[in-house]
């Protein structure tokens, strides 16, 4: 073997020359390793990103669902305390990562839903956990409640009323899926205000009631997302009913 092939030899892959018809030179790199040039560059690779909006309809509607068949005394329950952990564990956690995924991804009408209603979970939970003290700054000396605490309950729903009207009008031109759910929830919201306010319980029914839409409202939506032909049958999947203006 002549010293020129003994040199340029990849003795690796018996190879005499560089694909781009250069000469093949090992090299020592300075941690004793042999530096092969030889090999192609990494082809650029393409991300797919999933929907994160399905886990947070999902989590939204089986948290709106638990508390609204609380709220109507389903099976004589009346005591709401079952739902804290759902809220807090997987809607409020789901919900606040599907909103920060959903800014990722540039969305920022779902990132500012999901994010919002995330922490409605999660504040709605601290409200019945002692460690935040709540329950406990509205309660009487003789261990009653004191009714400012359904006044107070009142008014956190009318701000998350008010917070789900701004989005009902954000997403008048989404689809009816989406609509419908945020809708039924302000519904929700208002109906069950009144019912802290007044301790009125026809409003309590019509609370649970709109939750009830609500919920299905959401898995709706949800459905239309992660039914998927790769995953079940294409007739199962239902149509979003898009709402959106093809021309503006």
């Amino acid at each position: 073997m002549s010293a020129a092939n003994s040199t340029t030899q990849d003795l690796e892959k018996a190879e005499h020359s560089h694909s781009e018809g250069r000469p093949i030179g090992r090299t020592i790199t300075p941690g004793g390793h042999p530096a092969d040039y030889s090999q192609p560059a990494i082809p650029a690779q393409h991300r797919v990103h999933g929907n994160p909006s399905c886990l947070g309809l999902v989590s939204f509607g089986c948290g709106f669902f638990l508390s609204s068949a609380l709220t109507l005394h389903t099976r004589g329950v009346q005591v709401p305390n079952v739902v804290v952990p759902v809220l807090i564990l997987y809607g409020g956690i789901s919900q606040s990562l599907v909103g920060w995924f959903e800014m990722y991804l540039g969305n920022t009408f779902g990132a500012t839903v999901f994010g919002s209603y995330g922490a409605f979970n999660l504040t709605y939970g601290a409200l019945y956990l002692p460690a935040f003290g709540v329950i406990s700054a509205y309660t009487l000396p003789d261990g009653t409640l004191s009714p400012q605490f359904s006044q107070a309950i009142g008014l956190y729903l009318i701000a998350w009323f008010i917070v789900t009207m701004l989005f009902i009008i954000g997403a008048l031109r989404s689809s009816a899926a989406v609509l419908s759910t945020l809708v039924f929830t302000a519904l929700a919201f208002l109906t069950l205000a009144i019912n802290s306010f007044t301790g009125s319980d026809a409003s309590r029914v019509a609370g649970g009631a709109f939750g009830m839409a609500a919920t299905f409202c959401s898995f709706w939506a949800a459905i239309c997302g992660f039914w998927s032909k790769d995953a079940t049958f294409a007739f199962l999947t239902p149509s979003p009913i898009d709402l959106s203006s093809k021309d503006n």
